[in-house]
């Protein structure tokens, strides 16, 4: 579930939708569908330029229902008289938005292509001895200096290094881990990085894709720090990029 943190202000938001909406994703504006916000969309250029990313949803004012697979409440698009009667309360479906202004910053849940799916986190099979290189069974492609490698087991264990040379089994890199790489620790390997990134959303609008090839369609941010050693848990603090906010 996708949060909003800027540490001063939360300008919270009632807005009536355009579309189901569960709580956790990421709003858009609506530019047609008579509402005001939607959940928002995976990036569609890049950098995408359709999408105007208004806010969390943290809230279902009108009738929430409980769903499983999005692990939070479901805002249920209406408009006709009656199902908007039947509403409670009635009328058109509400939900609460936390808006995102440039600067903010947003916590994601790390996760491969949808919630509930952790990136990946290999064992090594081919280690060095000057901390430059390692190879894994094969992953997603890794982008070259838009990707990560974590160690979350062996002797550089919590530290963090950009792939400089993206690849499926080999990642290669220009600053050295520390200590020699063997046989057997752990990395997780994700595709986004510390400081300028590019990242778009998982299947569900509720986190942050770990395996695309940010190479065609992403959304632009700048990540301030990643947690990665517990699998499952992995997540990142971005400031989305204010070219995608809906003010500009």
């Amino acid at each position: 579930m996708a949060y909003k943190s800027d540490g001063y202000r939360t300008v919270n938001e009632v807005m009536q939708i355009a579309a189901n909406c569960y709580v956790g994703q990421i709003a858009m504006a609506d530019a047609n569908a008579g509402g005001l916000v939607e959940p928002a969309v995976v990036a569609a250029a890049g950098p995408d330029t359709a999408s105007r990313l208004v806010g969390p949803v943290n809230a279902v004012v009108t009738s929430p229902t409980y769903d499983a697979t999005y692990k939070g409440d479901l805002a249920t698009y209406d408009t006709t008289q009656a199902t908007q009667v039947a509403n409670d309360p009635a009328g058109a479906c509400l939900v609460r938005v936390d808006v995102l202004f440039p600067g903010d910053i947003v916590c994601f849940p790390i996760v491969k292509d949808t919630m509930g799916t952790a990136p990946e986190r290999k064992a090594c099979t081919t280690g060095s001895s000057d901390g430059l290189t390692f190879v894994v069974a094969a992953v997603d492609t890794t982008v070259s200096n838009y990707s990560t490698a974590y160690c979350s087991k062996g002797a550089n264990r919590g530290v963090i290094r950009k792939i400089t040379t993206g690849a499926t089994t080999t990642q290669t890199f220009l600053v050295a881990f520390p200590y020699d790489i063997a046989v057997g620790d752990e990395f997780v390997i994700i595709n986004l990085r510390v400081g300028e990134t590019k990242w778009d959303f998982e299947s569900q609008i509720q986190g942050a894709d770990s395996s695309i090839p940010y190479t065609s369609n992403y959304y632009m941010g700048f990540c301030h720090s990643m947690e990665l050693q517990n699998a499952g848990e992995e997540k990142a603090y971005i400031t989305i990029g204010a070219r995608h906010l809906a003010m500009y």
